[in-house]
């Protein structure tokens, strides 16, 4: 009777154990390409300023500014704690969000994965004004605070790029 009870309950940790163990591999995410990776980021950002701050972001350029008050309350926070903040992850998506809205607003924008400059994974977003690096804007704009304001490094690129070009510019 007990070696029966024992083999019961071996089966059942078995069963369960395989159970754990694949709910946890079906919750990795995978994804097909960059853009994949970037839209379902964006979408997390979406998602969080809702969900946090009450805040409806709508793929506009004026939406940069919100997502730019959103930052520097993550910021606040972190200056308080910093282990209260996943910078990466927040930084990440809202990268990914502000690089959203500059590709759909700027003709022939897109995401590269890799960069000579930035190096492996550090997905610039190649437009009139260069190759831009969102995920470093806004992961510094957690950690640094105001200097790195993602409105005026949007804004500041966007002017420099809108102008005539010139012989004397480069």
């Amino acid at each position: 009777m007990k070696s029966a009870l024992i083999i019961a309950l071996l089966l059942v940790l078995g069963v369960l154990l395989f159970f754990l163990w694949h709910r946890g591999k079906s919750r990795e995410r995978t994804f097909k390409n960059t853009d994949e990776l970037i839209e379902w980021l964006a979408s997390e950002a979406v998602n969080d300023a809702e969900r946090e701050n009450h805040v409806r972001l709508d793929y506009s350029i004026e939406s940069i500014k919100s997502v730019e008050k959103i930052l520097g309350q993550l910021h606040e926070q972190y200056a308080k704690n910093p282990s209260s903040v996943s910078v990466k992850g927040l930084g990440s998506a809202y990268a990914a969000y502000v690089g959203e809205v500059i590709r759909r607003s700027e003709p022939g924008a897109r995401w590269e994965k890799d960069d000579a400059v930035g190096g492996e994974k550090s997905y610039p977003l190649i437009w009139g004004a260069g190759h831009s690096y969102p995920l470093g804007w806004c992961q510094k704009r957690i950690i640094y605070g105001d200097g790195d304001n993602v409105w005026i490094k949007y804004y500041v690129l966007k002017e420099r790029s809108s102008r005539p070009k010139t012989p004397d510019s480069k």
